[in-house]
């Protein structure tokens, strides 16, 4: 049993405290504000205050576990055992910098809580962390402080005995549109024929022609490739199904075709699913609940993993209406302009409310990458995306991490357009397999 001395026991302190200690190390603890008891006390131990008394394990704290309020404030990054650190503390302590509060601070979002210039989508910008304007987006920083922590109290308390994390990865699928053209309206069908006339895309019009009249499987029909390659090679995976009306961000195919019903059932008989809330939902929480019932009563199946649509939310709003309908798990966390590690951790976690200041019962999911931030950047060839996607992998392999990647079903399909990208994703799973040993 490990005894942790801390002055004032806050919200925060007890939150990072079951993050890191029963989370990630897997190790009992309990905490006290006595310093005579804590003195007295003769297996392992950790101060968390503002000064050391004596020869024990000491953490000079920082004031931002104490605190119930949100402020900005000035975070300075320095360079500590070829590590890049927050909330340094100029070797006062044994960690050469306040831990708990650095986990802290990056893994509750506190920057996102502040006043900040949305990007068009009213999304917070992935190049306003602290992260990229430092140099460690693409770094699991966070795991990497556990793992120091962890090393620092093995070498002071050998009888301490962690558990073991394992590497792991989870491939996930939007559906968006889950149909080039099957599916489609008559006047949705009508519409894209007009445009492709005005572009001369003949080849288009006769392609979607011969689907409709099911002469051809549709182009974006991947999900007897996906099925086989996720048995295959047992593979964890999420399909997350669009299912609102109809909007200029939300293109999804009618949830009452029975097409969507058919294709529900296909995906849940060999992998997880779960609802995709609508670009609209972190503006109008309501809905969430509304496109949540679409897909239970389409998938016969109780809901409970979410991502948002755009990867578009605010915290904690969003997060606390996933709450209120019954969401545990949500896989949004991540940046759609930057691959990295928005929460600087590869490892699942749970939301910390900091408006609120509680801990919640959502578990989050850090998303690593997602395809369409490579298209964006205007990357063409596999090969100029692989050396990125097997860095990240590695990255999160290095601290036994869990690597999530988001793909949508027109990505790895055969189309002209996204050929490439089914290669890339081909070759993402060879990876995956390889540092699974599998």
């Amino acid at each position: 049993m490990l005894l942790i001395y801390l002055p004032v026991v806050s919200p925060r302190s007890e939150y990072i405290f079951e993050v890191i200690f029963r989370n990630n190390f897997g190790i009992k603890y309990r905490i006290t504000n006595d310093w005579n008891i804590f003195e007295a006390y003769e297996e392992a131990k950790i101060s968390y205050s503002k000064s050391r008394r004596n020869n024990e394990f000491f953490l000079q704290a920082s004031p931002l576990l104490f605190e119930n309020f949100i402020q900005r404030r000035e975070i300075a990054v320095e360079e500590k055992n070829n590590m890049k650190v927050l909330f340094a503390n100029n070797n006062a302590c044994d960690m050469g910098f306040d831990v708990f509060s650095a986990v802290f601070f990056i893994l509750c979002r506190y920057e996102e809580y502040l006043p900040f210039i949305p990007d068009k989508h009213g999304r917070f910008e992935a190049t306003d962390t602290i992260a990229f304007k430092n140099n460690f987006l693409q770094i699991p920083i966070v795991d990497i402080w556990i793992n120091q922590f962890k090393n620092a109290l093995q070498s002071r308390f050998p009888s301490l005995k962690f558990s073991t994390s394992h590497f792991k990865a989870i491939v996930t699928y939007d559906i968006d549109v889950a149909y080039k053209y099957k599916g489609r309206s008559f006047k949705r069908n009508a519409g894209s024929t007009g445009k492709d006339l005005l572009k001369f895309d003949f080849q288009n019009i006769y392609n979607r022609i011969q689907t409709l009249l099911f002469n051809q499987k549709d182009p974006w029909d991947v999900y007897d490739y996906l099925h086989e390659l996720i048995r295959e090679n047992s593979l964890d995976s999420i399909f997350f199904f669009l299912l609102s009306d109809t909007s200029r961000h939300d293109r999804n195919l009618d949830f009452k075709n029975v097409i969507v019903k058919k294709l529900v059932d296909k995906i849940k008989s060999f992998s997880e699913i779960g609802i995709h809330p609508s670009y609209k939902t972190s503006s109008f929480p309501a809905k969430i609940s509304l496109e949540k019932r679409r897909l239970e009563n389409l998938s016969g199946k109780n809901i409970y993993k979410s991502r948002q649509h755009f990867l578009k939310f605010t915290l904690p709003e969003t997060y606390n209406a996933l709450i209120d309908v019954g969401i545990t798990e949500d896989y949004s966390m991540g940046f759609s302009a930057l691959p990295g590690f928005r929460a600087g951790t590869s490892k699942p976690f749970y939301f910390y409310d900091l408006k609120n200041e509680k801990t919640t019962a959502l578990k989050i999911f850090p998303v690593t990458l997602m395809e369409d931030t490579f298209m964006n950047l205007k990357y063409s060839e596999p090969e100029h995306v692989l050396p990125n996607i097997f860095n990240l992998i590695d990255a999160v392999k290095n601290v036994n991490g869990t690597f999530i990647s988001i793909w949508h079903n027109h990505t790895v399909s055969e189309t002209k357009e996204y050929r490439n990208w089914k290669k890339v994703h081909a070759q993402m799973i060879e990876r995956i397999l390889l540092l699974s040993g599998k």
